[in-house]
């Protein structure tokens, strides 16, 4: 995402706090210090903006927000801002020459990998319940005529998310791991669907951590209006009979829906696989299954 692109989608509120013009021999620069009150995100956030403007065109931005300070630190992300503007202003004039290009750090996301249907699928065994449910929903959008993909993302390198904040500064994320790919797929996607054991009465690490790392998306689509416009769907397995086993794992799925505007169907929850074992010995559960997805992949009413 370009700076200009940038500021054609921002959905903040803005305030030039500083401002200075440094005439050089490659030309007019302008410095800004720009707030932007992200109260609408989370309570009390701002994000400080300082640019470098050759001309009418950016070419540097710093970003940096008030939630990437914890409680009791020493540093204020306001005064951080004030002193890189300073810096900026002495940089630019001693140095004009290093402005002239436009320098923008990002991470863009990949033209390719979308489908209609996205599948994450949860377990960290490629051929076990959940696997074999995904199977059964990838087939299931094929007969409705849709793309699909399965994201097996225990295969994949996902890492923990780090609480830096970046994402609500420039609309990325810094860490370097495969989530882009899927980042794109789940904003392209009309619907998602979680296939996921139960561990420890909630869901595996890989599939936790992936949802964690959405924030991302989530600041995507506070910052730059990138919406996400599916409907969203719940398989659960779990290895004892009843609701119970499917209480924390319904909430934490439910949260990670809600967070990115997914709407959310009625979950299939299957238990008492420690009995029977394999999913496929469960009398019309996969007819179940299909029956949850198609009800998904049928053109919406729009009136």
């Amino acid at each position: 995402m370009k700076t200009n692109e940038l500021q054609e989608h921002t959905m903040v509120e803005s305030a030039t706090e500083k401002s200075q013009s440094i005439e050089t021999p490659e030309g007019t620069f302008t410095v800004r210090l720009v707030l932007d009150d992200l109260g609408h995100i989370y309570p009390g956030m701002i994000r400080y903006t300082v640019e470098v403007l050759h001309g009418s065109e950016t070419v540097y931005t710093y970003a940096i927000n008030s939630y990437e300070a914890p409680p009791g630190s020493l540093f204020d992300t306001q005064e951080v801002a004030e002193i890189v503007f300073s810096r900026l202003v002495h940089d630019v004039a001693s140095r004009p020459h290093a402005y002239t290009r436009p320098r923008h750090f990002t991470r863009p996301l990949p033209e390719s990998g979308t489908a209609d249907v996205v599948i994450l699928q949860g377990s960290p065994r490629r051929f076990g319940n959940s696997a074999k449910i995904a199977s059964w929903c990838e087939d299931e959008a094929t007969r409705a005529g849709l793309s699909s993909r399965i994201f097996y993302l225990q295969e994949m390198d996902i890492h923990p998310c780090i609480g830096c904040y970046t994402c609500y500064d420039y609309g990325y994320c810094p860490v370097e791991d495969d989530m882009p790919g899927i980042i794109r797929a789940l904003e392209a996607a009309s619907v998602i669907v979680v296939c996921t054991p139960v561990y420890t009465s909630t869901v595996p690490a890989p599939l936790k951590a992936m949802m964690d790392r959405c924030q991302w998306l989530h600041a995507r689509e506070k910052i730059l209006g990138k919406e996400v416009h599916a409907r969203g769907l719940l398989i659960a397995v779990a290895g004892r009979r009843g609701a119970e086993p499917f209480i924390c794992v319904t909430h934490v799925v439910d949260a990670f829906m809600e967070n990115l505007g997914i709407l959310p169907a009625e979950p299939v929850l299957i238990g008492d696989l420690d009995r029977t074992r394999d999913v496929e010995e469960i009398e019309g559960i996969e007819d179940d299954v299909r029956a949850a997805l198609s009800a998904l992949l049928a053109p919406r009413d729009e009136g």
